[in-house]
């Protein structure tokens, strides 16, 4: 008896499925005919699927970008307070008492490997083809041969480095695919002064990418600065404690110093700027996310009343309240799915390795990265549009599965 009571209720679940499939089935032959009806929704969700993989895409661009920046065994020196490059002032004296601390690793010629270098915010103007003047504001690092050791990525891909002396610079390939006006030979205006860019170099994508270098002697003559620089770059010997470091030079009256590893240096960075974008793209996101959601209720609202006569029909048929619920969200899903694809395959054809820049709140100048719209990021997407259009779909299913027969019947 249990058994045929068992068996009688899987045959009723199997006839409930088969007939929300065939009426979801009929409804989806039908959805093209309502496609104008539901191109508010259709479009509400493009647009929110498009602002949510913009944000996302940013984001992982900007923290990829500034996560390649930096090595983990290179200490970076600035004066205390100081939370960007841009804000700190160093001499060359106190250069010379990190160069000659016993944990600073020495090179073959028994020289402390030490760079010093000074970064500052330039404004860079340029001509295009067409003869009309642009201005950019860039980021101008000065640096010294000793710098090279301290970028195991660096390779020149176009051009020669700079001559120590004269006012050469080589420029990020970020630069260069952001501004293709600025090619091998050509000149720029920095500090008032005419630059021959000769080399364009590759940093594995990082932050200096986005950075114009200089012989750190010609920038401090252009800008003034005296023998002064913004920050030191040390490489350690292995173990070395950098608490008691830290310690012995803050313990040390002639320094005034903040020290931290170059690669936490630039995650710190990182974070507090994915933070800011966070702030503002994803509250706009999630307005344009409800404003879809209301769309979506309107137009299933709107389906079921245009429908009512054809939804009672079915109820009279023997179509279950489950059936006719499952067809409702599944139009629904239809609708979220194909916003989706209008707001992501746009964006993925055009911008997918865009190069792409924005303003550094601490350096005050552009920082480029790239677009990278990854499956990871469309997925994620794709699962915030469909929760929308289910969300939308959630109460006008209840409606329809709760409307009864006699009043659908009755309704013009």
């Amino acid at each position: 008896m249990v058994q045929l009571i068992n068996h009688s209720r899987a045959n009723v679940k199997q006839a409930i499925i088969k007939q929300g499939m065939a009426l979801a089935t009929i409804n989806l032959k039908s959805f093209p005919h309502r496609a104008i009806a539901s191109s508010v929704s259709i479009l509400s969700i493009a647009c929110v699927a498009a602002v949510i993989l913009s944000v996302l895409a940013m984001t992982q661009g900007m923290v990829k970008t500034l996560e390649r920046t930096g090595l983990n065994d290179t200490l970076i020196v600035m004066r205390a307070g100081a939370i960007s490059e841009l804000q700190s002032v160093m001499f060359p004296a106190e250069v010379n008492i990190l160069a000659n601390n016993a944990q600073v690793l020495k090179d073959s010629n028994n020289q402390a490997l030490v760079s010093a270098e000074m970064f500052v915010n330039a404004e860079m103007s340029h001509f295009d083809k067409t003869g009309e003047e642009h201005i950019e504001k860039l980021a101008l690092r000065g640096i010294s041969k000793s710098t090279y050791r301290f970028r195991p990525n660096f390779n020149i891909i176009a051009g020669a480095k700079f001559k120590t002396g004269l006012r050469q610079v080589i420029i990020g390939q970020a630069i260069a695919r952001k501004i293709p006006a600025l090619t091998v030979g050509s000149t720029i205006t920095v500090g008032g002064s005419r630059w021959l860019i000769s080399g364009v170099f590759s940093d594995n994508n990082s932050v200096f990418e986005s950075e114009l270098w200089a012989d750190i002697g010609m920038v401090q003559s252009d800008y003034q600065r005296g023998n002064t620089l913004q920050s030191v770059r040390l490489a350690l010997k292995a173990n070395t404690d950098i608490d008691a470091l830290n310690k012995e030079w803050q313990a040390d009256p002639r320094l005034n110093l903040r020290i931290m590893y170059e690669k936490e240096f630039f995650a710190n960075q990182a974070e507090n700027l994915t933070r800011l974008i966070r702030w503002v793209g994803f509250p706009v996101a999630f307005i344009m996310a409800l404003g879809a959601m209301i769309a979506a209720l309107n137009t299933m609202y709107a389906t079921i009343a245009s429908r009512s006569k054809e939804i009672a029909t079915h109820k009279a048929i023997g179509f279950s309240a489950f059936a006719i619920c499952f067809s409702i969200l599944t139009e629904a899903l239809l609708i979220a799915l194909v916003g989706v694809l209008l707001g992501v395959l746009p964006l993925y054809l055009i911008f997918d390795g865009w190069t792409a820049s924005t303003q550094d709140a601490n350096n005050l100048s552009q920082m480029m990265f790239n677009f990278e719209l990854t499956s990871g990021l469309i997925a994620q997407t794709l699962l915030f549009s469909i929760t929308i259009g289910l969300l939308g779909g959630i109460l006008p299913a209840i409606k329809a599965m709760r409307l009864p027969v006699t009043v659908a019947l009755r309704d013009n």
